[in-house]
């Protein structure tokens, strides 16, 4: 076998062991009975339409609510954040960095716990829900944004700013006009990530949720204590489409696909 006959295999393997547990699951969801057979046995829509019923789409818009909230509050954070750690040297500088990128090896497990404690201590138990969840997703969602926001600075010409000045432009001025508008699409991918890690979260959501206000991922795991029902394989395919429709369309909108893998026609 040709070293090129090798990777395509490799290649193959790689994409039918990441999709193939999304096809299957897509097909369960079209069953006629109401157990996970596969091959499915008949065909039915009745599990879409109990997908779509209150009971699933009242926590499925709770999470975009959170994750729509988590992502403008951790870009509005991590824009002041990764000018400070990109740009300027001061005292303490080494312990924001550990302060902003720490959840990142830090378990969302542990952080849920945490949080959680520090609210039962200081006896603002009855902001568990949105409040809790929220702050704790802006805590595991902001290295991200900081990182992506950062990443698009570090790329800038270093003399870009100096040259705006030399035309007359104010400080305010040339972040406004000139550098926000180049770094746009790195804010836009941190937002993005920011979302999507805030939407498919569950290890910290498990701690903070109360009745009524739940993650439609702390549903889903609720609802696998009774078996995973062809209903379930519906909502689980919905929850995998939102995020994946609006990382498309947020692609098409600001070329985010460039940010990441480089401009575009690039061999």
């Amino acid at each position: 076998m040709s070293p090129w006959s090798a990777l395509r295999t490799v290649v193959i393997f790689v994409y039918v062991f990441m999709l193939g547990p999304i096809l299957i699951t897509a097909a369960v969801s079209f069953n006629a009975s109401n157990r996970s057979q596969f091959p499915p046995r008949g065909f039915s829509l009745q599990w879409w339409q109990r997908a779509f019923s209150a009971e699933w789409l009242d926590p499925l818009v709770f999470s975009f609510k959170l994750g729509v909230s988590t992502a403008l509050i951790s870009t509005a954070l991590a824009l002041p954040l990764a000018f400070a750690l990109t740009r300027y040297r001061f005292p303490g500088r080494a312990a924001l960095v550990a302060l902003t990128l720490g959840p990142l090896m830090l378990p969302a497990l542990v952080t849920g716990v945490g949080l959680l404690q520090v609210l039962q201590y200081a006896g603002l138990r009855e902001y568990l829900g949105f409040s809790a969840l929220l702050i704790g997703h802006v805590i595991i969602c902001l290295p991200f944004a900081v990182r992506t926001i950062a990443i698009s600075l570090q790329t800038l010409p270093p003399n870009l700013e100096l040259a705006a000045a030399s035309l007359g432009a104010s400080r305010g001025r040339t972040l406004w006009h000139v550098v926000l508008p180049l770094i746009k699409t790195g804010i836009v991918a941190g937002a993005l990530f920011a979302f999507v890690h805030s939407f498919t979260d569950v290890n910290l959501s498990l701690f903070l949720v109360r009745p009524g206000e739940q993650p439609i991922t702390v549903k889903i795991l609720g609802f696998l204590e009774y078996g995973f029902a062809p209903t379930l394989a519906a909502v689980s395919v919905i929850t995998l489409l939102l995020p994946l429709g609006l990382v498309a369309i947020v692609e098409r909108v600001s070329g985010l696909g460039d940010f990441i893998y480089g401009a575009r026609g690039r061999g």
